[in-house]
């Protein structure tokens, strides 16, 4: 699938999700712009940025919802317990439609991003990371397809520029299935779902919020819940630039893969198959290489590639072609 750039360029006891109402924000949060709902039009999308500790990038984020050429927005920067001076900026562009809640104590980027979507009343919902930004036109190119009739996704990303901050590298992004979009999930999160997603909130409200009893992953959880039930695309353009740093320690990672492994293991073989669950499990084991290298913990590293091997030498040996390649 080709692309042109934009303007040329679910843990027990979940929380029942609002389908068009707000509830309350829940454990330690408080909204520091505090709003009636009879005194604001509804949306046509909600745009929830969850931020931790990011006051050096959540201007140049909210001034990148400020460029999209779609009016009906309302932006909701939750702050997961920030310590730096980030609570601060939302209220600093004195506009109305930007509204900004605290949480007390920082809970993680699922809780902040389900106390977003509890606030929001939007007929959709997009996501955009605290350190990333959008391109000019990213809402309205997904709005047009979203809108699109009865056989329109319900649920839509689009390609994105990666920025690996260590080198300054930026590199064009198309995400494309390999088969269904389910049976390409399987291979990882590559869609950028935190900074590309776009979903229609029935979504939510059919298939739940964010499992904030996982420490990393749970976007790649909540894709695999989603495109269960329902249909899922990816535009062939440049919606956002996705800014990456150094990857999520190991300890943190391994809590999430294990659980992923319980919660989807039965959905991924009644779907997709015994190689689909294979394929799966093989890229939960790079998923822990990946982060023990960059701990330099190289052993640790080449268990799990070996690991990954045995469940799949083709995914396996996939991404060690895709190292290679972006070592030279």
């Amino acid at each position: 699938m080709g692309g042109t750039p934009l303007r040329k360029s679910m843990p027990p006891a979940r929380r029942p999700f609002p389908s068009r109402r707000v509830l309350p924000y829940g454990r330690n949060a408080t909204v520091a712009v505090p709003r009636t709902r009879s005194s604001m039009e509804e949306p046509l999308v909600s745009v929830v940025i969850p931020v931790f500790n990011r006051a050096h990038t959540l201007r140049r984020a909210i001034d990148s919802v400020l460029t999209q050429d779609v009016a009906s927005w309302e932006l909701i920067v939750v702050d997961d317990g920030s310590t730096d001076g980030s609570p601060d900026i939302p209220d600093s562009f004195g506009d109305a439609r930007i509204r900004s809640i605290r949480h007390e104590t920082n809970r993680g980027a699922a809780a902040a991003r389900n106390t977003g979507l509890e606030a929001s009343r939007g007929r959709y919902i997009a996501f955009l990371d605290s350190d990333d930004e959008w391109l000019p036109g990213k809402l309205r190119a997904q709005i047009d397809v979203l809108e699109g009739g009865p056989d329109a996704p319900q649920a839509l990303c689009t390609g994105f520029l990666l920025h690996r901050e260590e080198t300054g590298r930026r590199m064009k992004r198309w995400p494309k299935p390999e088969g269904t979009w389910f049976e390409t999930i399987l291979d990882g999160c590559y869609v950028s779902p935190g900074s590309t997603l776009m979903v229609r909130r029935d979504c939510f409200a059919a298939v739940g919020p964010l499992d904030e009893t996982l420490p990393r992953l749970e976007d790649w959880d909540w894709l695999l819940r989603c495109m269960e039930r329902f249909t899922f695309d990816c535009l062939p353009v440049l919606g956002a630039v996705v800014h990456v740093g150094r990857p999520a320690r190991s300890g943190p990672v391994a809590v999430a893969i294990d659980r992923l492994d319980r919660l989807h293991a039965d959905r991924v073989l009644r779907i997709a198959g015994p190689e689909g669950l294979r394929r799966f499990r093989a890229s939960l084991a790079i998923e822990q290489a990946v982060a023990a290298v960059h701990e330099d913990a190289h052993a640790k590293a080449l268990s799990h590639i070996g690991r990954a091997f045995s469940w799949s030498p083709t995914r396996t040996a996939r991404f060690l072609a895709r190292c290679a390649v972006r070592a030279f």
